[in-house]
C-alpha cells in the first residue's frame, strides 16, 4: 500500500466534488495497471492524499507524482529536473513570482521562485517589461498549475529558481498562436462553468473548456471574442474565484515593448 501526498488542491467550496473528480480521473488513467484507489483525503493544506494498493502500486505512485506533483525534500531534486507547481502570491513581490512545487527542508516548506528575468526572457522577448504587465497579459493567477524546470538550487540557503518547461511555455502561448484569447479560472467546477455560460448566454463564445487541474480550467474563446469582456458577464455565476484573462493585444505590446 502506498500513500502519495500530491499538489492537487481543493477549495473550501468544493471539497467533496474534488475527491470524487480525482478518483474518477485516476481510475481512468490507471485502468491498465493492477492497482486500486483505496482512499482520497485532503490535508490541512487542502492537498489531495491518495492511498493506492496493488501489484503495480509503485508504477502508479511514480505516475501520480510525475503528473500531479508531490511533497519532497529539496535535496531530492536537481538542476534541470522538471517539477509540477502552482503559482502562488502572484503580484506579491516585484522580483518575480513564487511557485509551490512541494519542496521542503527539514524544518519548513519552501517555495520556488520564477524570477523576473526569466519571465521577461520567456514571455516578453527579453524586453524590460514590468512584472505586472506580463502576469496580466498571460492571465497568470494564484493556483494556476503548470510544469517548471529547476534552473538553480542552493540547499544551504534553501532557495530554488525556476522557469517554465518548453511544453508549459507552448501551452501558455497556444491561444495567441491562433489569434484567440482565453480565460483561466481557478477554484470552480466544470458544471459551474457550464451553468455560468448558459445563464449568461455566452456558450457560443467558447470553443473549448480545458481542464488544468481538479478545479482549474481554461476557456478558449472563439476568434474575435474578447476574454476580458466575458468576466463581468460570467462573474456573478462563478462566485468568488480567481479569473485571469489571456489578452492578445497585451501580449503583442509586451513583445514590441522596446520599439
Amino acid at each position: 500500500m502506498q500513500k502519495i501526498t500530491t499538489l492537487q488542491k481543493t477549495y473550501i467550496v468544493a471539497k467533496h466534488s474534488s475527491a470524487k473528480a480525482l478518483n474518477f480521473i485516476l481510475k481512468k488513467e490507471l485502468e491498465e495497471l493492477d492497482v486500486e484507489i483505496i482512499d482520497i483525503q485532503f490535508n490541512k493544506e487542502r492537498c489531495a492524499e491518495v492511498t493506492i494498493d496493488g501489484e503495480d502500486e509503485i508504477i502508479a505512485k511514480n505516475f501520480i507524482e510525475s503528473n500531479y506533483g508531490t511533497k519532497r525534500s529539496v535535496a531530492d531534486v536537481n538542476v534541470s529536473d522538471q517539477v509540477y507547481g502552482r503559482f502562488k502570491e502572484v503580484g506579491g513581490v516585484k522580483f518575480g513570482t513564487f511557485v509551490d512545487v512541494g519542496l521542503k527542508t527539514s524544518t519548513k516548506d519552501m517555495d520556488g521562485l520564477y524570477p523576473l528575468f526569466e519571465l521577461r526572457n520567456q514571455l516578453a522577448n527579453g524586453n524590460n517589461v514590468p512584472l505586472t504587465k506580463i502576469l496580466r497579459a498571460y492571465g497568470i493567477i494564484d493556483n494556476l498549475p503548470v510544469f517548471f524546470e529547476i534552473t538553480k538550487r542552493e540547499i544551504l540557503s534553501s532557495k530554488i529558481w525556476l522557469k517554465l518547461t518548453e511544453n508549459s511555455l507552448n501551452w501558455l502561448k497556444k491561444p495567441f498562436d491562433h489569434n484567440k484569447e482565453a480565460l483561466i479560472l481557478c477554484g470552480t467546477t466544470r458544471r459551474t462553468i457550464k451553468h455560468a455560460l448558459i445563464s449568461s448566454q455566452h456558450t457560443e463564445d467558447i470553443e473549448e473548456i480545458e481542464r488544468l487541474g481538479l478545479l482549474e480550467y481554461r476557456l478558449i474563446c472563439k476568434k474575435g471574442t474578447r476574454a476580458e469582456g466575458l468576466i463581468p458577464e460570467l462573474g456573478p455565476y462563478l462566485g468568488r474565484i480567481k479569473i485571469g484573462a489571456q489578452v492578445v493585444k497585451r501580449v503583442e505590446n509586451l513583445l514590441d515593448y522596446n520599439k
